[in-house]
């Protein structure tokens, strides 16, 4: 037998193997990137929830603006209506009253006048202004209250409304001499300018605060109602820390026999 066949050839199957797995560095490495992937997802859950939640407050904001717009509109567009004018005069048809609400505030109209209010447009809360209207109703026409109550059982009837933003930041509504109702919230303050015929040629000149007209005894020559009204920042305001959005909701409101 020569060298050659002599030489004990080993196989690769005979050799020692050696063992193969996840070492700590690629352990590590896993884990980190890992970390990353929870990370990123977590922030795109949260930042889809933040944006669902202030669409949510956005919405509700927008509610409420309409809400309070369109119920402060219908009621004061009325301010003044009598029914028959062929039978009656204003001052007959709305005799001079003063309403004791169950707030401890009332209100005094003289004869026929439609709109008296308080504030020199500078309160804010429940030291901001007040507005409060009257009109006179038949039963069954349909002319509504700022709760939305009609005339179903006097021939004729008289439905005063006032309307005032109390310390919670909520507008509120009282009929007659009842308490105060909760119409919308996340309100900062009202302002209420009244457009008027201060040189008595029977057109409107000028806008005044309710302290203004009050000064110079010209309710009776109040053509129109200027309400603003700033909602609140539902997305920044904080428990004890109200932000008002940047600017107010304007409506300018003609009155009923006024325009």
């Amino acid at each position: 037998m020569n060298r050659a066949s002599a030489t004990r050839r080993t196989s690769p199957a005979s050799l020692p193997t050696r063992q193969t797995g996840i070492g700590l560095v690629e352990l590590m490495v896993a884990i980190v990137i890992a970390l990353f992937l929870v990370l990123a997802v977590a922030s795109i859950y949260l930042n889809v929830r933040a944006t669902s939640a202030a669409q949510d407050n956005l919405a509700q904001l927008q509610d409420s603006e309409r809400l309070a717009l369109t119920l402060i509109t219908t009621t004061l567009q009325s301010a003044g209506y009598f029914v028959d004018p062929t039978k009656d005069t204003a001052a007959t048809a709305l005799p001079a009253t003063t309403i004791s609400r169950e707030d401890g505030g009332s209100t005094a109209f003289e004869a026929g006048q439609p709109v008296v209010g308080t504030g020199d447009g500078k309160g804010r809360g429940s030291n901001g202004d007040t507005i409060a209207v009257q009109y006179q109703t038949a039963r069954n026409d349909g002319l509504m209250n700022c709760l939305g109550g009609t005339n179903t059982t006097q021939e004729t009837a008289v439905f005063s409304n006032y309307f005032a933003v109390n310390a919670n930041s909520e507008l509120t509504c009282t009929v007659g001499n009842g308490s105060p109702q909760v119409l919308s919230g996340n309100i900062d303050r009202m302002s209420v300018a009244y457009g008027t015929d201060t040189d008595g040629d029977g057109a409107l000149d000028t806008y005044l605060p309710a302290s203004a007209v009050q000064a110079a005894g010209l309710w009776g020559g109040v053509h129109t109602v200027r309400v603003s009204v700033w909602f609140l920042d539902t997305t920044k305001s904080l428990p004890g820390k109200p932000v008002p959005l940047a600017f107010p909701v304007v409506q300018t409101i003609d009155l009923m026999n006024r325009s």
